[in-house]
Formats: structure tokens, sequence, C-alpha cells
């Protein structure tokens, strides 16, 4: 039988991977606009806070409340990297869509959308390290 406790693993690869190599690909675009002329990294974008959003649902719904308060506090440190992750994914998503509201100050927008972007990835990376030493560490030498 299908244990959905296994749901959040399964999707937590999708934001971290996509949002690593979306940053890297509109780094590549916004620094060296001659070589790199494809939107990849925004689009990327896109797909990387939708799959954080199903990701995070899935975390809320999904996967064991823990008992054991070493295991209770790591899992919220964890969920609070999460949400900022998720929150720097929105704000970077507006700050590119904005680039097609607002013009005239374009290059601004996906400069302060990339700078967002950047922090996203950090924290995104920081979000998966925390839930590995969760799960590797914490659970495994819990039992």
């Amino acid at each position: 039988m299908f244990d959905t406790a296994h749901i959040h693993p399964m999707l937590v690869h999708f934001p971290i991977a996509l949002t690593l190599l979306g940053v890297l690909l509109s780094a590549f675009k916004l620094f060296k606009p001659n070589k790199c002329h494809y939107p990849c990294g925004e689009i990327i974008l896109y797909f990387a806070t939708f799959s954080a959003i199903l990701a995070l649902i899935a975390g809320n719904n999904f996967t064991p409340h823990f008992t054991n308060p070493v295991l209770h506090q790591a899992k919220n440190i964890h969920s609070t990297f999460a949400g900022i992750t998720l929150t720097l994914l929105c704000v970077a998503t507006a700050g590119y869509l904005a680039r097609y509201i607002f013009k005239k100050r374009a290059h601004l927008f996906e400069v302060l959308g990339w700078i967002v972007y950047l922090l996203a990835a950090i924290s995104v990376s920081i979000t998966g390290f925390l839930g590995g030493s969760l799960v590797y560490n914490d659970l495994l030498h819990m039992h």
C-alpha cells in the first residue's frame, strides 16, 4: 500500500534542482546577454515556485508529527526555512513578472528579481540540508 508520507520526499527534489538550475541560467542571461538570449531561468523559476508550493503542502499535510522534542524542533526549523524559500520564490516571480508591467524599469526588476532568486537558491539549499539532516541524522539515530 502507498504511504502518503512518501509524497513530500518525492516532491522536494524538484524545487531544489529547479531553483539552483534556474538561478544559474538567469545569471547567464543577466550577465552575458549577448551569449544567452532565452529566458530559460525565468521559465524555470515559475516551475520551481509551483513545485515548492506542492512540496510545502505535502510537507505540512503528509509528513509524520514527531513527539520527540528534538525532532519536533528540527522539523520546525526545516519548515521555517521552507516557508522562507517559498516566500523568496514568490517575490522573485513577482519581480520577473513586474518587468512586463513596468517596461521602463524592466532591467531594474530583472536585477532585483535575480537577487531574490539567488537568495531563494541559498534558502532552498539550507532547507534541503536541514531536511536531509532530519532524515539521515536525527531519524536514523533515534531508532
